[in-house]
Parts: C-alpha cells; sequence; structure tokens
C-alpha cells in the first residue's frame, strides 16, 4: 500500500476526525494535569507531544491523550466521542487549582515518517517511524498543510491506510483494541504512556501496583498468520490444543509482509513473541514488534 511506504519512507498524513482538542489555562495547568495523567506533563519540553492516558482512581483506563504544551496553554487531544463525559469528570478535580479547561475546535492531523517535522506541527513519534502532531485551526491552514505534503515526498492518507500502517507498528487504538474496562498493562502501554518517575497522580496506586508486585491476566499482543487467511474483529483466539484464550480486536492485511498482522487480547501466558495460535482455521503465532 503506497501509503504505508509514504510511512517508512518520507511521510504519510492523516486526519483524525475522531480527535477532538480541549484547552487548559492558568498557572496551574500543567501541575493539575499531571496530578490527573500517566504521562508527566511537568517535565515536558514546551513544543512536543507526549503520549499519556486519563485513568480512573481504581486505575482503569478513561481515555488515551496527546498532550502539547505551549507558552500559555496545554492542549489534549482526546477521543471526540467521549470528550464531553471526559471534561465532567476532570472539572470534578479542579477545586482550588488556577487552571480552566475548555473545548478546542482544532482539527487534528497526524503524520507519521522521518520527514513528518517538515510539515510543521509538534514531534510526536506513535510508531517508532517518526511523526508530528499538527492542529489545523482553518481551511486555508488545512489546504496549506496538505500542499505541503508532496514536496516532502509523502502522500495525503485515509483511515484504511492508518489502519495498515499502526497494526504493523503494534499501535493499539482506543474503543478497538481496549477500552474503559482496560488497564494500562492489559493494553501494553505501560512503557509508551506510563511514567513511574513522576508525583502521584490519580489511579497512580492501582497501576504502579501491577507492575511492582504483579502481572495483569491478558494482556495485547500482535500477531501474524502463517500463509493464508485473514481473522477479523472478535474471532476467537485458541492454543494449539484448541482451547480458548483469547479474541482479535483488529487485523489487516500488511503490505510490508504479505499476510494479515492483528492484535489480540489474550492470556498472560499465550503472550511471549512467537507463540503459536489458531484463529478459526487460519494458523497464526505473536511477534515483536514493530515489523
Amino acid at each position: 500500500m503506497e501509503q504505508v511506504k509514504a510511512a517508512r519512507e518520507s511521510v504519510l498524513l492523516v486526519p483524525h476526525p475522531e480527535l477532538a482538542t480541549l484547552v487548559v489555562t492558568g498557572a496551574d495547568r500543567e501541575t493539575w494535569l499531571n496530578g490527573l495523567l500517566t504521562c508527566d506533563v511537568v517535565k515536558a519540553r514546551e513544543g512536543e507531544a507526549i503520549y499519556g492516558l486519563a485513568v480512573t482512581q481504581k486505575g482503569r483506563v478513561i481515555a488515551d491523550v496527546l498532550v502539547l504544551k505551549h507558552h500559555e496553554d496545554v492542549v489534549v487531544v482526546v477521543p471526540a466521542r467521549i470528550r464531553d463525559e471526559l471534561v465532567t469528570q476532570l472539572e470534578r478535580y479542579l477545586i482550588m487549582e488556577d487552571a480552566e479547561l475548555a473545548k478546542g475546535d482544532a482539527n487534528v492531523f497526524l503524520a507519521h515518517g522521518r520527514r513528518s517535522t517538515e510539515l510543521g506541527g509538534a514531534p510526536c513519534d506513535r510508531t517508532g517511524l517518526g511523526g508530528a502532531l499538527l492542529l489545523v485551526a482553518s481551511d486555508a491552514e488545512r489546504d496549506a498543510l496538505i500542499a505541503a505534503v508532496g514536496p516532502a515526498g509523502g502522500v495525503v492518507g485515509d483511515e484504511a491506510g492508518w489502519e495498515a500502517l499502526r497494526l504493523e507498528r503494534g499501535v493499539p487504538r482506543f474503543g478497538v483494541d481496549f477500552d474503559e474496562k482496560t488497564y494500562p498493562q492489559e493494553a501494553s502501554l505501560e512503557k509508551r504512556a506510563v511514567s513511574f518517575d513522576k508525583g502521584c497522580y490519580l489511579g497512580q496506586e492501582v497501576v504502579c501496583m501491577l507492575e511492582l508486585r504483579g502481572h495483569v491476566k491478558r494482556k495485547l499482543v500482535s500477531f501474524v498468520v502463517d500463509g493464508e487467511g485473514a481473522p477479523t474483529s472478535g474471532e476467537i483466539v485458541t492454543d494449539r490444543d484448541g482451547a480458548e484464550i483469547g479474541k482479535v480486536s483488529s487485523a489487516v492485511e500488511s503490505p510490508t509482509l504479505g499476510h494479515t498482522v492483528g492484535i489480540a487480547m489474550i492470556k498472560l501466558a499465550h503472550t511471549a513473541p512467537g507463540t503459536a495460535l489458531r484463529i478459526g482455521q487460519a494458523h497464526a503465532h505473536t511477534i515483536e514488534l514493530p515489523v
């Protein structure tokens, strides 16, 4: 697929209408957010977007977020479908702090690939290939951004291109591969989205306890199908003896590998790279990412 090739060789620009923004202002904006998110907002560099999670007091994911610090505000990119709910939940913890939370109106784009920063925006690497977060406020800005893609040797992508790229690179998607019932460790996000060096935040005790004292019983893993077969979302995953061990959450034909790749939530004992799986009639095995 041309889009995946562009991400690997130059730049792929993907619009994300399913994402929306929140804007936090006030003198305490960074410390307030730092007490509500798993990533370290205070230590993040201005102008660089970092990935994190909002979790409940019991440590379960509310949403995944991108956080971008500016000189006068902090922009938080969140799933649009739960933005209103997230605002309500966050404002419960806004008491004496000098901070104000408002809905933003920017359109969200993510660029992937080594030439992403040529398009502008904030460095933001979701795939390990390099990347940037771009927030577009007007039609003119959008048109200028799209016009810059060609000179950078890239292409403008779509949902199908992003799906193929993210599954090749093992990027789980909120609302698809994990949801509000999931712990960060179950979603395999503890290394990507959680700081274990920062101060206290909502849900920290549970998240740290899972990391330090024990393992979750299930975990998201990536897999590749051996030979023919095209598993789909919702299909049951079994071990080589036919015992049910999990379920596929996402799958797509990989342009790079020429086989179906996907993500499944399976029992922890079967998550080591190279573990044999059965998905319907197809043989598959877990893989170590990225590919």
